[in-house]
């Protein structure tokens, strides 16, 4: 999770989509490359694709003066936050403002997305909602393919894999029992996403497959987009809560295991995200 919060950290969730490219090439790219995957929800026409790509430009150019400073700064704070005596509240306060980025870009976008739906005609919203749904409803089947103790040992081993590629050597068997016992306690909260995105599409279904638009076509919309915890259980709100605490909990159980090379290595990952960050700054 850690290596997952950091790279949140260094670029737009869209960038991650795009494998086998480096960081640089996709950012400085993204009008074209981002082509690729809207095709994949809703054919668009010249007009309507230029906007697309235009709203994605003037967002990167925007992203890349305001937000990437603040990215670059939140990980020279964790780099200082794990070589320094902090606390679990000081820590999970790092975490969580961290992941308000996502919130601020959302902010950021909304007029300009809202103006692209306006250009949608009904046949591409039926369209779009249609294929949210197929993708919605693969990913359950997806999901339902494994059994839970299946997904369980499927999350060990990750986060097994991911300390390790971290801390760059071996794991101890100490700092091995504390991601395990971390890992078996988390709450799985898969089914609780679904049905958040499952609530979050009805209500766009509702709205996008009426033939006439309602007159607040567009306040309807900026819920849909912006406000995220309309459409949250209390229940996944409580456990992302907890899991957010055990994952601090863990991360200040594991800092005074670690061996000087451990440490070493944390600091050289560290540093390689935030020199990805200014490189993305000064391209």
């Amino acid at each position: 999770m850690m290596k997952k919060i950091a790279k949140c950290l260094i670029t737009l969730s869209l960038l991650l989509a795009v494998a086998g490219c480096s960081p640089s090439f996709t950012y400085n790219n993204l009008g074209w490359l981002s082509g690729f995957w809207i095709d994949d929800y809703v054919d668009l026409n010249n007009e309507q694709a230029e906007k697309f790509e235009h709203i994605v430009k003037t967002s990167r150019d925007w992203h890349r003066e305001t937000q990437l400073p603040l990215y670059k700064h939140d990980l020279e704070s964790l780099k200082l936050m794990l070589e320094t005596d902090v606390n679990h509240a000081q820590l999970k306060q790092h975490f969580s403002q961290a992941k308000q980025h996502w919130q601020t870009l959302v902010d950021k976008l909304e007029p300009e997305l809202i103006d692209l739906a306006n250009a949608l005609s009904y046949e591409q919203r039926v369209e779009f909602v249609a294929a949210l749904q197929d993708k919605i409803n693969e990913e359950y089947l997806e999901h339902q393919e494994k059994s839970a103790e299946q997904h369980k040992q499927e999350r060990l081993d990750e986060n097994l894999e991911n300390y390790k590629e971290w801390f760059g050597t071996k794991l101890s068997a100490e700092q091995k029992a504390l991601i395990e016992s971390a890992s078996n306690t988390r709450i799985s909260t898969f089914l609780l996403w679904m049905q958040y995105k499952q609530k979050r599409l009805d209500a766009l279904k509702s709205l996008f497959m009426q033939k006439t638009k309602p007159a607040d076509f567009d306040q309807q919309l900026a819920v849909i987009i912006n406000n995220r915890l309309a459409f949250m259980s209390d229940e996944l709100i409580k456990a992302d809560d907890k899991n957010l605490d055990d994952y601090v909990t863990l991360l200040l159980a594991l800092k005074p295991t670690l061996t000087d090379k451990q440490r070493r290595n944390v600091r050289e990952e560290l540093d390689d995200l935030i020199d990805d960050v200014s490189d993305l700054m000064n391209d």
